[in-house]
């Protein structure tokens, strides 16, 4: 598992890099990798000689996303918003302190954004990220990031987590969560939990170009994410044996 996990984290990693990551001898190393990539689980380049994720992984990844319904309910959702608004929808969940998006729907929207499906950020550069963070105690927010500070993503990232507080304390009287380029230059989010039976399971945003941004369209995003919020929250709870992406608090 160690050896998957670096070679998908690696864009591109050869048998000596993993070697010294692992701290494995590359002869007890070597026989393993051939049998992940007899699996298809990685993939060898010769002329680079270079692992990389295989396609058993893929495989292996689309079944975990389409282990039931859901999901498929909730991007026909966030394909009606996206068709309003011309803009990027992002649903996703809690993942340690990283956000994992599980869903994005840009099929309508006019300016793409980088992230896909899989990535991974932290939570607190994004809005969604942040909606999902709502659910801690502040006591529990500071033992979280101890330092008190926060690595920043880009110039604009919350830059500690007193800043983060204050934030949180807005989201839990209001509802929405904000981002403003703090985990993409160019790009704000407005986003809100995901509630059932009294726990936050997941979260949803709208990401906007900065320059496409207006007072008029935020209360527009708004309404549009709060009947989602309703309708998805119903799904899962009609469902829930079969919502196996994340489980409330950690």
């Amino acid at each position: 598992m160690d050896i998957l996990e670096q070679v998908a984290q690696a864009q591109g990693i050869t048998l000596s890099e993993l070697s010294r990551i692992l701290a494995i001898p590359k002869s007890s190393l070597h026989p393993l990798v051939n049998t992940l990539s007899e699996r298809k689980y990685l993939s060898y380049n010769k002329l680079e000689e270079r692992y990389y994720p295989g396609e058993n992984l893929f495989v292996l990844g689309n079944k975990y996303i389409s282990n039931s319904d859901i999901l498929d309910k909730i991007k026909s959702i966030l394909l009606n918003i996206n068709e309003k608004t011309e803009e990027t929808l992002y649903f996703g969940v809690l993942s340690n302190l990283d956000v994992l998006y599980l869903e994005k729907m840009e099929l309508h929207s006019k300016f793409r954004v980088v992230s896909n499906p899989g990535n991974k950020l932290p939570a607190y550069s994004t809005g969604y990220g942040k909606a999902l963070l709502s659910q801690f105690t502040p006591e529990e927010i500071c033992t979280f990031y101890p330092n008190g500070t926060l690595p920043p993503i880009t110039e604009h990232t919350v830059a500690n987590v007193e800043k983060l507080n204050a934030q949180l304390e807005e989201i839990r009287k209001n509802g929405f969560s904000y981002e403003i380029e703090e985990s993409t230059v160019g790009i704000r989010c407005i986003a809100v939990p995901i509630q059932v039976e009294g726990e936050t399971l997941a979260g949803m945003s709208l990401a906007v170009p900065v320059f496409r941004y207006t007072e008029e369209k935020e209360m527009q995003f708004k309404q549009l994410l709060q009947e989602a919020k309703v309708q998805i929250e119903r799904i899962i709870a009609e469902d829930r044996k079969h919502w196996i992406y994340s489980k409330g608090k950690m």
